[in-house]
């Protein structure tokens, strides 16, 4: 399934979704597409890249790509590289922590002098002279973890951050929706985010971007101002791994000292 985020005259915006078997984890993998030429972000494992392959060539043939991007090194974020950069000729672009775990993700000669090494501090770049922004979200839940801002369709690809893995909609567009969706995101939020300090960090960072819908690799989209700034008072708030699991998951198991 296709979902276009946005659209404009030399721009568009796409989400796959539903791309996996009953009990894999539901992922969504995304294009950007901008003027005929393209970024595939968090590309995805072996067994969904030829349905994002057909999904994707409604809208680009896999020549066209110049970036292929991972927002940090799980497996069903880019292990199926190895079937992608044959095809195509993009770079791929990963935090600089991560560069040297492509070669278990795909032929070594395949990656050699394609890599993008993304800095602590992110960086700007561009797809076809269309701005886009490599942003920090470091431990959220990666040590090594990028998020995607596109200033053109004004929204922020966050990777496991805001994670819903059985949203009632796929879109949370009212304050009904978001109040919903919240039990739903926490589910994921308070195991898999370790830290408090830095989702306080992130939401004062991304405060300073002009976003109008976030979008995780994981679930439902949140749409509108509105519910954006709310989304960030949630991440600020809301207890993580650290916080909910430290004192129970520190014991060893029964009978490891007898």
């Amino acid at each position: 399934m296709s979902i276009i985020l946005f659209e404009n005259e030399d721009h568009k915006c796409i989400k796959f979704g539903d791309l996996t078997h009953d009990g894999e984890v539901q992922s969504n993998q995304f294009l950007i597409v901008h003027k005929k030429r393209g970024l595939l972000l968090d590309c995805g494992g072996y067994r969904i890249y030829k349905n994002v392959l057909g999904a994707m060539s409604r809208y680009l043939p896999a020549g066209a790509l110049e970036h292929i991007f991972l927002s940090h090194q799980d497996p069903d974020i880019g292990s199926g590289l190895n079937l992608w950069l044959p095809i195509c000729k993009a770079d791929i672009m990963i935090c600089a922590l991560w560069v040297r775990f492509i070669p278990a993700f795909c032929v070594r000669g395949l990656a050699e002098e394609r890599i993008t090494a993304i800095p602590d501090k992110g960086m700007r770049f561009d797809l076809a002279g269309s701005p886009l922004v490599a942003v920090p979200a470091h431990f959220l839940h990666s040590c090594g973890n990028f998020q995607l801002y596109d200033p053109v369709a004004k929204i922020l690809f966050t990777g496991d951050l805001g994670a819903s893995l059985e949203p009632h909609t796929e879109n949370i567009a009212t304050e009904e929706d978001f109040q919903q969706h919240v039990p739903v995101m926490a589910g994921f939020h308070n195991r898999f985010m370790p830290s408090t300090h830095a989702c306080k960090c992130w939401a004062t960072m991304v405060r300073q971007l002009d976003v109008e819908m976030i979008v995780p690799q994981h679930g439902a989209r949140i749409t509108g101002k509105n519910l954006v700034e709310k989304f960030y008072a949630w991440v600020e708030q809301e207890k993580t791994a650290v916080d909910n699991f430290a004192d129970d998951l520190y014991q060893l198991p029964s009978g490891a000292l007898s």
